[in-house]
């Protein structure tokens, strides 16, 4: 199996909010990609591709300023459906994964909806760090 299939089908195993993964090439060509089961697209795939090439040149433009905060480990962008999330894997290759957005309950204070549901990026990190030790 390869490594980039590995780390997909962990990081779909682990958690069942993640309905999309890929991993792209520097350029931003998908390298691998995973959909859950039963989901239709929210986004379609060619969208879904340029987002992927945006996001790339986002971590291009950000990597001028490691040398004061250091390398980025994550992005996370939240919107009303879906997360968003970002992980440089080095040499160029970028994990892209998206997760539902389920609303939490209602807040006590303020009566509206909390979109407050957090990504396990302690989790997701560790799959990541594992699948880059593997030889």
């Amino acid at each position: 199996m390869d490594k980039l299939e590995k780390l997909l089908n962990m990081l779909m195993d682990f958690n069942d909010d993640i309905r999309f993964a890929a991993v792209s090439n520097d350029k931003g060509e998908i390298l691998w990609w995973s959909q859950r089961e039963g989901l239709k697209n929210l986004v379609p795939f060619e969208e879904t591709k340029q987002t992927l090439l945006r996001a790339l040149h986002a971590w291009d433009e950000n990597a001028r300023v490691k040398d004061f905060i250091g390398n980025g480990l994550y992005s996370i962008s939240s919107y009303q459906k879906i997360k968003r999330i970002t992980v440089p894997l080095g040499s160029g290759k970028m994990l892209f994964c998206t997760l539902s957005n389920k609303p939490l309950k209602k807040s006590l204070i303020s009566g509206k909806k909390s979109y407050g549901h957090l990504a396990d990026m302690g989790k997701i990190l560790s799959i990541v760090d594992f699948i880059k030790s593997q030889k």
